[in-house]
């Protein structure tokens, strides 16, 4: 059995015991998973994991999956993503603001992995927000409305435009991107897509409109949304060591990174699993 320990916040724990990276750790796969959805985030310190190590582990959660990106991806695995930085830069990038990964996707991503090779030793922390209890905290009458609506979820809307700045794509490759990435439509409250509890999905970068709402009348259901969710009550702040593994569940946690002082390094390798035995 696995021993855990909750961390300095309203969800997640600290996981031990688990045998990462070793076939001991396929015993505990089951109670793994069971572990993330009850959780959304588990914690496991002290890891020293290859790629090939990283994709296994991800497979313990689900079925890995290739990242919609394929540019950032390690000379061993096109499946492990490598996320370098290194400030000063004039622009914020787009995993700064609050999102759930590939919400711009029909099949939204469901578990990230995110590995801590190389961390600062102040700043670059992940902060995360549930959104289960910001959505049974809601007023009764707002939390009726919005149990039936759907919103627009469009990569071009912020997405593609902050990585031209940031020169992370070229105007041929943005082109060819918002052809690959068109809008796709989620409910506003979501269903978990392997235990059905539900949750707001919103996303700062992408969520573009509610479906069927005047844009004014959107725009400040959409800010009254943000405004109750985003608050330090439901937030939990990861303050990254070497060799941390975070795992978190997309479908009931948003993210966002926080930026890394001028003169200090980041580096962590980031796979993504859907689940297995989807209830839709």
């Amino acid at each position: 059995m696995l021993s855990c320990k909750p961390l300095n916040g309203p969800f997640g724990v600290e996981v031990f015991d688990a045998g990462l990276g070793t076939a001991e750790a396929e015993e505990h796969s089951a109670e793994l998973l069971e572990a993330l959805h009850k959780h959304q985030l588990l914690l496991f310190s002290d890891q020293d994991l290859s790629a090939e190590a990283q994709l296994r582990v991800t497979s313990l959660f689900g079925r890995p999956a290739l990242p919609w990106d394929p540019t950032r991806a390690h000379p061993a695995s096109p499946y492990v993503e490598v996320f370098r930085e290194s400030p000063p830069r004039a622009y914020k990038r787009p995993a700064e603001h609050w999102h759930s990964d590939a919400s711009f996707r029909a099949e939204p991503t469901d578990a990230t992995l995110l590995y801590g090779v190389t961390v600062p030793s102040e700043g670059g922390r992940t902060h995360f927000n549930d959104t289960r209890l910001p959505l049974s905290a809601l007023p009764a009458r707002l939390r009726e409305r919005v149990a039936s609506l759907h919103a627009v979820h469009d990569f071009g809307r912020n997405f593609s435009t902050l990585r031209r700045a940031s020169s992370q794509a070229s105007e041929e490759e943005a082109r060819a991107q918002l052809v690959a990435l068109p809008p796709v439509t989620h409910p506003l409250v979501r269903p978990h897509p392997v235990t059905g509890e539900p949750a707001l999905y919103l996303n700062e970068m992408c969520l573009d409109r509610v479906v069927d709402l005047p844009e004014d009348e959107s725009r400040e259901l959409i800010e009254e949304l943000y405004a109750h969710t985003l608050h330090p009550r439901w937030q939990y702040a990861h303050m990254w060591r070497p060799g941390d593994l975070l795992v978190w569940d997309n479908p009931s946690l948003l993210h966002r990174g926080e930026a890394v002082p001028p003169g200090l390094h980041r580096r962590v390798h980031r796979t993504t699993a859907q689940y297995a035995g989807r209830a839709r």
